[in-house]
């Protein structure tokens, strides 16, 4: 067995079923409305990017973790078991305080506006702090196991299907997304196969551990925006689907340099990841250009005139 396939197959003995939680109602203002879709009309969407974690994937924090949440319950259990495997004095909180502190100081080190770590890195230097075996492989699998204690993760309803029917009706299909090395192998575990091997363009696989930077840094989007122009699309013909007002809207409206910026779909879906950043003078007057609650509505949404919008 590789390292990937017993990756996978952690990730495959740690997960359980999950449900997206009621959504918050929309803000009044946000008043929907069924239209006819000139703009599509004009000028077709030829390629849909997704965001990965509240958005294709269910996931307990709403996000990939950083260690900025308490954790509780079976939660708590897991991570106390997991804490005594490497050193039997340790408890679980003792393991969300490291994460968090060296988070927390590589964030600082890197400085930016939105800095991004590699976890594995963090957990390599944790089992050498603590005399354990620390190569890579071995950094990887508690990098893995550690978040699916802190943080389970299950495909959201209709993830699959979607993802075949856009992939069947020739739509070119991306990923941008706060992710780390184990983020594809969420794909392998629970839809048959890496990204790539699915129906998504290896061109255009953005991942925020790759790129050293999270959203809603433009260097991810631009970095898309790049490759689709690349493949001869427009960031107007470009969808970009995700749960969080903020990395994802804003970010995906407002990135492109010297562009209008990708369109966009707020999924509202799920209520533990839906972040409408109420009150976030960053966003300003931006808005979604589509509202979905189901992922299955997508293809639909692309492909005939009704489509749910925000006046």
């Amino acid at each position: 067995m590789d390292e990937n396939e017993q990756l996978v197959r952690i990730i495959k003995q740690a997960s359980f079923p999950m449900t997206p939680a009621v959504p918050p109602p929309l803000p009044p203002e946000w008043e929907l409305s069924t239209f006819l879709s000139a703009a599509f009309s004009s000028s077709p969407i030829r390629a849909v990017l997704f965001d990965v974690y509240g958005t294709l994937f269910c996931s307990a924090a709403g996000d990939i973790s950083l260690g900025d949440k308490e954790s509780g319950g079976a939660a708590g259990e897991n991570l106390d078991a997991l804490a005594r495997e490497y050193d039997p004095v340790l408890s679980g909180e003792d393991l969300r305080e490291y994460f968090k502190r060296r988070v927390a100081a590589l964030h600082r080190e890197q400085g930016g506006l939105y800095p991004e770590v590699q976890v594995d890195e963090i957990w390599m230097e944790f089992l050498r702090e603590h005399g354990c075996p620390s190569g890579a492989v071995y950094g990887r699998e508690l990098a893995l196991r550690y978040e699916l204690a802190v943080n389970p993760v299950y495909p959201m309803p209709g993830a699959g299907e979607t993802i075949a029917a856009l992939a069947a009706s020739h739509c070119m299909l991306g990923i941008i997304s706060n992710a780390q090395f184990f983020t594809p192998l969420l794909f392998e575990a629970f839809l048959g196969g890496l990204p790539e091997k699915i129906g998504f363009d290896p061109a255009l696989l953005f991942y925020s551990f790759e790129m050293g930077e999270a959203k809603p840094s433009g260097r991810l989007f631009n970095a898309a925006s790049g490759a689709l122009a690349s493949l001869g699309i427009k960031p107007e013909q470009c969808l970009f689907v995700g749960n969080d007002m903020f990395t994802d809207v804003w970010g995906a409206q407002t990135a492109c340099k010297g562009d209008s910026g990708f369109l966009t779909c707020l999924f509202a879906g799920d209520g533990r990841s839906l972040r409408l950043r109420e009150g976030d003078e960053r966003i300003g007057d931006i808005r979604p250009s589509c509202v979905i609650h189901r992922l299955q509505d997508i293809p639909r949404l692309i492909f005939s005139a009704d489509m749910p919008k925000i006046k």
